[in-house]
């Protein structure tokens, strides 16, 4: 039997969009949807396959139920597929639903100590995949969507590295691309940018934290003129016209993994930026082709100089270090505001507790939410 081209596990938000885009891609003619919800996948996927039928598109796609926390039958899905590549896009809990089921008051506190300590919940059913995939012996790339930024550190020092993330660089870099082009009345094809990011500068370039924004990487080019010095970056960033947040960015974010997808699928060598390729912290410029995403840095910025920047960065998302064993310790910041807003007791976090943590931290969530 054919293989499918793409694996999209959880399709929820993003992976909704994400499976929509594929469909509806070129070269594009077996992908698989999966999720744990099973009659409502099914009914996604039928509603998807109506969908681009209209608009001329024929790929096959097909659902199959997939629970990630039953690591065996995981393996045994993957196995049996054998897709080319896998899109994991399943969380236990959305970073906006901060801000849609508390007080704004509270909503910003927790936001102040970052995305480090929501980890758990983004993380624990990625590490399951990805033991399912070591279990099966699958050999292929993985994007993975939630918080790679970190969570593909994480499991990189556990031997379980994703290929590479999705979204947050990557949603930087167009708008810098369209408003460099505005400025200086040259077409946004002739814009690129070679950026490092950590998934934190996203938040502070607009409001910049009391000791200003951190240290980052920023080049920006016009065919072969480097027209950096032309711009106060940070002004730059800070002026471009906002998008929409939370769900209704879902789109976007998909684009940048489906993006991706295609680059790895069709061997583009494309250059681009992502989170977490390589198992590093933080958000990278990389050429993606068949055989992954390889960290691209310009002249000027070395490798190491880059991943301090990124490891300076992420203490703002509340991460003072990761060890070498996985385990993330975080800021005293993060620990205080946490306890403060959830009673949650932010120790550090070891990746055997992944799942038990993830719990606890739902848990303490859904109790603040019901007061």
């Amino acid at each position: 039997m054919r293989r499918p081209q793409v694996l999209v596990i959880g399709l929820g938000g993003v992976g909704s969009w994400v499976l929509e885009l594929l469909a509806r891609s070129e070269g594009i003619s077996y992908v698989v949807g999966a999720d744990f919800k099973e009659d409502w996948g099914q009914r996604k996927v039928n509603t998807i396959a109506r969908g681009v039928v209209l608009h001329g598109y024929y790929p096959r796609l097909e659902f199959v139920g997939i629970d990630l926390q039953d690591v065996d039958r995981t393996a045994e899905i993957i196995d049996g597929l054998q897709p080319q590549l896998i899109m994991n896009c399943a969380t236990q809990q959305t970073w906006w639903v901060r801000y849609q089921h508390l007080p704004p008051e509270k909503a910003h506190r927790l936001s102040e100590a970052g995305s480090g300590p929501w980890l758990p919940t983004h993380m624990a059913l990625a590490r399951k995949l990805m033991l399912a995939i070591r279990a099966c012996g699958w050999q292929g790339h993985v994007i993975n969507s939630g918080f790679a930024d970190a969570s593909n550190m994480v499991l990189a020092r556990r031997g379980l590295a994703p290929t590479m993330g999705l979204g947050n660089i990557d949603l930087r870099i167009p708008g810098i691309q369209l408003e460099v082009a505005r400025q200086l009345n040259v077409p946004v094809r002739n814009v690129a940018v070679y950026a490092v990011f950590h998934h934190y500068h996203l938040r502070c370039f607009r409001n910049p934290p009391p000791g200003g924004v951190p240290r980052y990487f920023l080049r920006i080019m016009v065919g072969d003129r480097d027209v950096t010095g032309q711009f106060d970056t940070e002004q730059l960033i800070r002026d471009m016209p906002p998008g929409l947040g939370a769900s209704h960015g879902d789109p976007v974010v998909a684009s940048s993994g489906v993006k991706n997808a295609l680059a790895i699928l069709h061997d583009k060598g494309l250059l681009t930026h992502t989170n977490g390729p390589q198992g590093l912290p933080g958000g990278y410029p990389v050429r993606v082709s068949a055989a992954g995403a390889e960290v691209f840095l310009p002249v000027g910025i070395s490798l190491e100089e880059a991943v301090t920047i990124n490891e300076t960065a992420q203490r703002g998302d509340g991460i003072e270090r990761v060890e070498e064993d996985g385990t993330v310790i975080y800021t005293d910041e993060a620990v205080k505001i946490m306890k403060e807003v959830l009673d949650y007791d932010l120790r550090p976090l070891k990746f055997d507790e992944l799942d038990q943590r993830a719990k606890e931290l739902i848990q303490c969530f859904r109790a603040l939410t019901q007061q």
